[in-house]
């Protein structure tokens, strides 16, 4: 009895220092994660407005709806579901003013993305000791991709839900169960909720789910008896599900039909450059770890946790590569050719898994990791490097970061990175044979410092390219910045709680200017352009002409107007910021001044650099005449800038005025033309063209012929290929 007493007192003491062993244990990680979080959140700081448009500003405006409203929405149009992550920063912008809303997401976002370091930890755990499970999870948080963090995009908070969803998947394949199998689904389709490519996570899942009932006991009996033409009927019908899930998923998406159907070499190229971006953004060697320790021999992978983790990363890497391919190549039709390394992210954390794992057992065959070596080195000679070394920073490829700093820094020119890539993927593949093989034994005692040498090499590297990504981003943003209106909430406090329409022309070439200002101000609910050109994202609306006088229909029914590039509306002016006005509505109708069409931001007219032949066209509206509004209008045609030596130009320039109308398309026209002039611009000259003004609401016309300086003169106007007319002002001379 007395010594059931006394074992009592003493299971609890050893129980207490258990979980206080476990605890001081995960001391080291708790710290890991301060730090870099806390270096991501002054990264986080640094950035001083949103450059990432239009991925930026449709998820403020919808989290802001949410905020508002408990709907989302976009410019006061109900939206559709997309993602969780509007609705998670919603409460975030119930805090005033938008600067520290701002602040406060950004900061959030750091340590929510930083967050992934403890799914990575548990998941390194299923396969390694402690000690290369710390490397494995903070490296999967030191890597480029964790640059993305202050973006308001989906990223941040899709990956660590996804390391939650592969360490829980993992979990589930190696020891399976209801619930385990139920937190594996349950984790993947909130990934998907989060952000919609994650859907890939299901292949993963679906990979491990295949591999576990092929390991099953039933199913081993059931192979057992299997004949030679039984094996050929089981591998038919396993294409025949591939092309018949391929069939489903083209059914159910336009880009994967688009791509598959059309563009498979595309996919080939795409996913490559993706590949090869995302190998040189983490080390390369994890990269080419990733890939060896699929094929550990059965021994290892008989070990707990090591098959599980392995037929998971399989599944992942197909997934993630797949949709990466399928994503640049239909981009790559509808958009732009890009390298969308940004879509393989989510495999960093089964990278450094596998490093730690072949770090610690040297478990990888010598085939393989010379294999793994030669892929990685193919994607990695394949990606266009240039494009991140030009477009710095390169959003979707901040892997390519580490590039640019080589480029930037040292100015080292593209050949001698590209070669120095070539030698550093070899390097890699000797290092992983020495050290992840069984050619380790010849190391003796040497093994275990090169291993964590390794170790320590590859967490500098991807501390270096996500620290430089940051500062690419950082200082672009700065640039950003830099050109907006200050303050940058100038219209919220001026409208003093009120709405505003925004009306503008042009408004495509200031791309970052417009949705900045809309960002910043939270007042602005519509976004329209007198000439087609609202940028999105959300409804955007050219009003129609109603009446000669101006007025515009349909009434936007907010308290002020916002005019840009030109637009000039009847009001009361309450405020004016860097060529914008805001003019009080109070729910009348928009009823313009004036306004200007057809001339860029530089003043130029600009025709069809494809068509030279088609004349440039621009025009004057003068809708309210009264205050000076009638007299003389006076045309200036200006070449001036442009002076090449013995070459005449294409420059005959017809102008005309008339009585202002609703034309047939509900915008502005002239119903009667009252005078007209023709005239010749030669080069390095301007001419000015004067014609009376009707006494009514009027409008001129101007049309020229254009000219392409980059053909005219290929050594001085190279950069300029547009098709120009002339630069053109407009004044009134009053009676």
């Amino acid at each position: 009895m007395s010594a059931q007493v006394t074992a009592a007192p003493l299971a609890r003491a050893g129980a207490g220092s258990e979980v206080r062993a476990r605890v001081e244990g995960l001391l080291p990680l708790v710290g890991a994660y301060l730090l870099l979080a806390t270096l991501f959140a002054w990264q986080a700081w640094r950035r001083e407005t949103p450059t990432i448009f239009s991925d930026e500003l449709e998820t403020t405006q919808i989290s802001r709806a949410i905020a508002e409203t408990g709907h989302a929405a976009r410019r006061g149009e109900p939206y559709g579901f997309t993602s969780l992550v509007p609705w998670l920063t919603a409460p975030l912008w119930w805090l005033h003013p938008v600067a520290t809303a701002y602040e406060a997401i950004k900061t959030v976002q750091s340590f929510v993305m930083a967050a992934a370091i403890f799914p990575a930890y548990l998941l390194a755990r299923r396969v390694v000791s402690p000690g290369w499970a710390y490397f494995a999870a903070v490296a999967a948080i030191a890597g480029p991709a964790l640059s993305y963090s202050p973006i308001l995009v989906e990223e941040p908070w899709a990956y660590p839900a996804a390391t939650v969803a592969l360490w829980l998947t993992v979990r589930a394949v190696d020891i399976p169960g209801r619930w385990s199998l139920a937190l594996a689904f349950g984790s993947c389709l909130l990934a998907v909720l989060i952000r919609s490519q994650l859907a890939a996570l299901f292949g993963a899942l679906a990979f491990g789910l295949v591999a576990l009932g092929w390991r099953t006991q039933a199913m081993r009996r059931w192979r057992s008896s299997w004949t030679r033409w039984d094996w050929v009927g089981a591998v038919v019908l396993g294409v025949g599900a591939v092309i018949a899930i391929v069939a489903l998923m083209g059914h159910n998406s336009n880009e994967w039909s688009t791509v598959t159907t059309g563009w498979k070499g595309r996919m080939v190229e795409y996913g490559s450059w993706a590949g090869g971006a995302f190998a040189i953004g983490i080390g390369v060697l994890p990269a080419i770890a990733l890939l060896a320790v699929l094929a550990v021999p059965r021994a290892e992978r008989d070990r707990p946790g090591v098959r599980a983790f392995v037929v998971v990363a399989g599944g992942a890497v197909v997934s993630f590569g797949w949709y990466a391919a399928v994503k640049g190549a239909y981009l790559s039709t509808t958009f732009s050719s890009l390298v969308v390394e940004r879509n393989l992210v989510y495999l960093a954390p089964l990278a450094f898994v596998a490093t730690a794992y072949l770090l610690e057992r040297a478990a990888a065959p010598v085939w393989a990791v010379i294999a793994a070596g030669a892929v990685v080195l193919g994607l990695i000679v394949w990606v266009p490097i240039d494009r991140g070394l030009d477009n710095f920073p390169y959003y979707e490829a901040h892997g390519l970061a580490i590039l640019a700093l080589a480029n930037r820094e040292w100015a080292w020119p593209l050949g001698r990175i590209e070669n120095a890539l070539e030698v550093l993927t070899v390097a890699c593949v000797v290092l992983l044979l020495l050290v992840g093989t069984r050619l380790r034994t010849r190391l003796s005692s040497a093994a275990a410092p090169v291993a964590a040498a390794v170790a320590v090499v590859l967490l500098v590297w991807n501390v270096t390219a996500e620290v430089y990504a940051a500062v690419g981003e950082h200082d672009f943003s700065r640039r950003v910045e830099r050109n907006l209106p200050k303050p940058h909430d100038w219209v919220d406090r001026a409208a003093g709680g009120g709405t505003v329409a925004m009306l503008g022309q042009r408004m495509s070439d200031d791309p970052l200017g417009v949705p900045s200002t809309e960002f910043w101000n939270r007042s602005i609910v519509k976004v329209w352009s007198v000439d087609g050109t609202g940028p999105g994202p959300g409804h955007t609306l050219t009003p129609d002409l109603q009446d000669a006088d101006g007025t515009l229909w349909p009434n936007p029914q907010t308290d002020f107007v916002l005019t840009s590039g030109g637009v000039e509306v009847v009001g009361q002016e309450v405020a004016q910021n860097a060529g914008s006005a805001l003019v009080r509505l109070d729910g009348r109708p928009i009823r313009l001044r004036s306004n200007r069409t057809g001339i860029a931001g530089d003043g130029w007219m600009v025709g069809d650099a494809g068509n030279p032949a088609v004349p440039a066209r621009a025009a004057y509206n003068r809708f309210d005449v009264s205050g000076n509004g009638t007299g003389t209008a006076v045309v200036t045609l200006s070449r001036e800038t442009f002076c090449p030596a013995g070459v005449r130009l294409p420059g005959t320039a017809h102008v005309r005025i008339g009585e202002l109308g609703r034309g047939p398309d509900k915008q502005p026209a002239i119903l009667r033309e009252t005078a007209s002039e023709t005239t010749y611009v030669p080069a390095c000259t301007s001419r000015a063209v004067s014609l009376p003004t009707p006494d009514g609401p009027w409008r001129v016309e101007v049309s020229i012929d254009t000219f392409v300086p980059a053909k005219i003169d290929p050594k001085g106007s190279a950069a300029e290929r547009r098709a120009l007319g002339a630069r053109v002002s407009f004044d009134v001379v009053p009676r």
